[in-house]
């Protein structure tokens, strides 16, 4: 998937956490960073469009778009908060993968706040700039290992920019044809405010060759119906979460193996349980996210 909306997020812009009240703009993408070494040349395109497209080494900059809208009723009253945040991302895969797969290096050059986004206080969205996390990509485009450069910093920034644990893709280990179809079940944990695990019930094709720019690209379709439940405590307060939800999503996957962006639109509705005022809160949330290479 791309980057996912923690349910630990949603309660935080719900208002259940404090928040500030200071909007952001939203720069120009800012330059590449320096001293980055370009990787060895990307396999060679599949010479039919039937042979199976892997990933390979790339260093390619991306701009990752995320608009969420939330509804929440509490006491009677139903309030919404709309956010919107952009980042900016280098990523560099290597060579040889080993029995593993490929090091990649995933740099965040900065996070931007839309105007009028909501954002808590203790966030400083400057702070980020060149938190790095370098990991494994695996041949099924898992992001595997990753470690942290700052890992309080990436645990404070998880809360807005959710997980890359699922950046990339997902394909079948021995890589992607045309027309290909499977089924996942996949169980990820996400340990924000609140420990909170998904499951995931996911379906996915490989539905056309197109044109993506200068790149012959496979279109992969993909929908999953997912659950959630977890429970944590937020500001010294108990909470409990449950909910179901619904993801569609269109990526791309050059021939020559790199990784070309998509989208994705998240639908859920999640009740969050507090035990000590015996309150359920239903949270209703809708989010969009774009993934695009840049220049």
């Amino acid at each position: 998937m791309l980057l996912r909306v923690s349910v630990a997020a949603a309660t935080l812009l719900a208002g259940i956490a404090c928040s500030s009240r200071t909007p952001a703009g939203q720069p120009a993408p800012p330059p590449a960073p320096e001293g980055v070494v370009p990787p060895p040349e990307p396999p060679a395109a599949p010479a039919h469009p039937s042979e199976a497209v892997r990933f390979g080494p790339s260093a390619l900059r991306y701009h990752v778009h995320q608009q969420i809208h939330v509804e929440q009723e509490f006491q009677g009253q139903t309030s919404t908060v709309d956010r919107g945040i952009s980042g900016y991302i280098a990523v560099t895969i290597v060579g040889p993968a080993d029995s593993v797969g490929y090091p990649v290096t995933l740099t965040i050059d900065s996070i931007v706040a839309d105007s009028g986004t909501v954002l808590p206080a203790t966030i400083n969205l400057s702070a980020v700039r060149g938190l790095a996390l370098r990991g494994r990509l695996a041949p099924t485009g898992e992001f595997r290992d990753a470690v942290a450069s700052d890992t309080a910093l990436a645990r404070t920034f998880a809360q807005v920019i959710g997980s890359f644990q699922n950046f990339f893709p997902r394909i079948p280990s021995g890589g992607l044809t045309l027309g290909a179809e499977w089924t996942d079940t996949i169980s990820t944990t996400d340990r924000t405010l609140v420990e909170v695990t998904t499951r995931s019930a996911i379906q996915s094709r490989a539905t056309a060759w197109e044109q993506r720019g200068a790149a012959r690209a496979l279109r992969l379709d993909v929908t999953s119906h997912y659950t959630v439940i977890g429970a944590g405590e937020q500001g010294g307060q108990l909470m409990e979460v449950s909910g179901t939800g619904v993801q569609t999503r269109t990526q791309f996957l050059a021939a020559d193996g790199r990784y070309l962006g998509g989208e994705a639109r998240d639908s859920s509705n999640i009740q969050i349980n507090l035990p000590v005022q015996a309150t359920t809160v239903p949270v209703r949330q809708v989010s969009r996210s774009t993934v695009t290479v840049l220049p």
